[in-house]
């Protein structure tokens, strides 16, 4: 078996890191542990069910991005981009900071290493 590129690994890694603060985030909005969020009405369940459809988009990102799936690389773009773009136009704090960071950095190496993303799994390896 093929090993992985070490930033393609950490750029995998920090996508399930962003995975899971945003199930997390979902977890403590519906138990009410984020005050700025009402604990009842239609707010608090449209922000769960967005956080929940963002932790499994990234995740299935990962599964597809790990079988070099081009859709995955341009999907993946776009979402870390989004999320590193959205994370600054709200109220900025420590939760915005520790996801920007994650998307920006994920962003990084996916667009450094774009090539390895984008070669079809059938080619063989490039020697670097």
């Amino acid at each position: 078996m093929n090993r992985l590129p070490a930033s393609v690994s950490a750029t995998l890694i920090l996508i399930v890191l962003n995975a899971a603060f945003w199930f997390a985030f979902a977890f403590l909005v519906v138990f009410g542990a984020i005050r700025s969020i009402p604990t009842d009405g239609v707010i608090k369940w449209v922000m769960v069910i967005l956080a929940l459809g963002v932790s499994g988009f990234l995740t299935g990102i990962v599964i597809l991005l790990r079988r070099r799936n081009r859709l995955a690389f341009y999907a993946g773009v776009a979402i870390l981009a989004t999320i590193g773009v959205l994370s600054i136009t709200d109220q900025f704090g420590l939760p915005d900071l520790f996801t920007l960071l994650l998307s920006l950095v994920a962003l990084g190496l996916m667009l450094k290493d774009r090539s390895w993303y984008l070669q079809s799994s059938n080619a063989p390896p490039k020697r670097d």
